[in-house]
């Protein structure tokens, strides 16, 4: 009898295997249309008995950059740095101050770059030719990173790749993993923005689309060098330019855009050449946490283009992972 119930224990201790803690899907974000949409949206493109599925290859996912997934305010993070490059020059060379865009700068006069607009050859994309014209892309790289390791955001206290939106990292994470191929596609310089990506986003380099300083190659005895020149590889990625540098780049409509501007509006509605997609936009409405800014704009234009609208303030329960 003994033996019996030492048997039976022990099968029933073989039957009453752990089962492993089902991942929660989408934790950061609250319950409501957004997060639905998106976890709907998931189920049926992926299920191959859905009419609405999506083959493995097919699987594009774009994402801007600035305001979609990193901190955009109080400045672009990639105008932050070149503008202390900027002054570094100055500094070096005083004369520079008499000439736009260092005069602007010099002057902090912000309002010069909206009256310029952005594409003017002392605008606001002009500010990264002129902090980096002649760098090597070595050099260029440890400008960069002696940035991300030194300077930290006033507000928040922490070095500006960190300060990264957590429920969009686990939208791009969900994506991922359904089979999604997700691409940044940004303003901003591609190897600015490669320097975190892989790190924080979970992002390969090789998924990053941006706006591409023009380089030229230098072979040298026993090395090459790459230096920048003061010309952007067209278009530059931004508005119109990132359907353009999509299908230059991916070769591929993608089903799910994601952005929060209007320079975004062209790769969302691009999007919709898919036979199936989604389009959304994160809307800045949250000054407690974060910040708001434009956000009656977006949303209305979200209504006109039929695009979800993410609110930061409704749908996030956290912004970054560990501050809130």
């Amino acid at each position: 009898m003994r033996n019996y119930c030492l048997i039976l224990l022990l099968v029933l201790s073989a039957c009453n295997v752990p089962v492993q803690e089902q991942k929660e899907t989408l934790p950061s974000w609250n319950d409501g249309i957004a997060r639905s949409t998106i976890i709907n949206f998931v189920e049926k493109t992926t299920s191959e008995t859905s009419t609405e599925f999506i083959a493995p290859e097919d699987r594009i996912a774009v994402f801007d950059m600035d305001g979609t997934i990193l901190l955009e305010k109080p400045n672009y993070v990639l105008f932050d740095f070149a503008v202390r490059q900027m002054h570094k020059r100055m500094a070096e060379d005083p004369e520079l101050k008499e000439k736009q865009p260092f005069k602007a700068i010099a002057e902090e006069n912000w309002a010069h770059f909206k009256e310029v607009g952005y594409f003017a050859p002392d605008g606001l994309y002009s500010v990264l030719l002129y902090a980096t014209d002649g760098f090597t892309n070595k050099e260029y790289q440890e400008a960069v990173n002696m940035y991300f390791e030194t300077v930290k955001d006033e507000r928040y206290g922490k070095s500006y790749k960190y300060l990264v939106y957590q429920p969009v990292l686990e939208m791009i994470d969900l994506l991922k993993d359904n089979g999604y191929s997700v691409f940044i596609v940004s303003g901003s310089d591609p190897q600015f923005t490669r320097s975190f990506c892989a790190e924080v986003v979970g992002i390969p380099v090789t998924n990053v689309i941006g706006s591409t300083v023009l380089t030229s190659f230098n072979e040298n005895v026993g090395a090459s060098t790459l230096t920048r020149q003061h010309e952007f590889v067209q278009p530059i990625n931004d508005e119109a330019g990132k359907p353009v540098n999509i299908l230059n780049k991916i070769g591929k409509v993608p089903v799910v855009a994601i952005g929060n501007s209007k320079g975004d509006y062209h790769m969302l509605q691009y999007s919709k050449n898919a036979k199936v997609s989604l389009q959304m936009i994160v809307n800045h409405d949250d000054a407690e946490r974060e910040y708001q800014y434009n956000d009656e704009e977006m949303r209305q234009l979200c209504a006109e283009k039929e695009w979800v609208e993410i609110s930061m303030k409704n749908d996030f329960k956290v912004i970054f992972s560990d501050i809130d």
